[in-house]
């Protein structure tokens, strides 16, 4: 969907009576929008202060259990661990990847579910490429890609509600990949069991795998798109349309 080391999107237009900013710290890159009547420099500093927690409680919870950065299988995680761990644990198992692969989607989502307790009723979080938003609106999230024909000239059509959107590439980004998709994208209600779900669909090889998968992932997802060996692969409620 997104290029993540050439954030470019970020200069797309935002939904109009919106706000937009960015939060950094080390290598999170967050860009919000919300609402004029949200914004606020208090706002965007709890952001921020939201952003270092989940930073440091996942660095702590690694530095204890080195196998939770590396491993590419679900891990058992003790009750008493972060929230951020146990979602990317429970995300990672429904999949069956390693719970990096949700990282993305669920810094995005407890950043979204802090705006929500600041009565943000709309929002847009992107993280990396992947994206958190609530929106009272139809919204069009951009499909970008190597192939020059395609890039940024076709996009998904959602309806008003909350979204999770996530995208995996073995020729782009800095994903790790096994597979050979141009691109993966999944849309679901959940960020971080979309990005879990982008990660798979994007593993996959052929495209006869990708179909497999991608009909495997309607049960925890909206819909699957992905770019491979030059053909799309399209599973579920995905409405594609042509960008100008």
């Amino acid at each position: 969907m997104i290029l993540p080391e050439k954030r470019f999107y970020r200069r797309l237009q935002r939904p109009r009576g919106f706000v937009s900013f960015e939060l950094t710290a080390g290598e999170s890159d967050v860009w919000v929008a919300v609402p004029e009547e949200n914004y606020s420099g208090e706002l965007k500093r709890e952001l921020l202060d939201c952003l270092i927690l989940l930073r440091e409680q996942l660095k702590a919870f690694i530095e204890g259990n080195p196998s939770f950065l590396s491993s590419l299988e679900p891990l058992e995680v003790p009750d008493m661990s972060p929230l951020i761990v146990k979602k990317m644990a429970e995300a990672s198992r429904l999949v069956g990847v390693g719970p990096m692969a949700g990282v993305a989607g669920a810094v995005a989502l407890f950043l979204g579910e802090r705006l929500k307790a600041f009565g943000c009723k709309e929002f847009i979080v992107e993280n990396g490429g992947d994206v958190y938003m609530e929106l009272q609106r139809s919204s069009t999230v951009a499909l970008f890609t190597r192939e020059r024909l395609l890039s940024g000239k076709v996009g998904i059509e959602l309806p008003p509600g909350t979204w999770g959107i996530a995208s995996s590439s073995s020729k782009f980004g800095h994903s790790l990949s096994f597979g050979a998709t141009q691109v993966a994208t999944v849309v679901g209600k959940d960020p971080v069991v979309a990005d879990c779900s982008a990660t798979h669909l994007g593993n996959s090889r052929t495209v006869e795998e990708a179909k497999e998968r991608a009909k495997e992932l309607l049960n925890y997802n909206s819909g699957c798109i992905a770019l491979i060996e030059g053909k799309f692969v399209i599973s579920g409620s995905v409405r594609l349309v042509k960008l100008d």
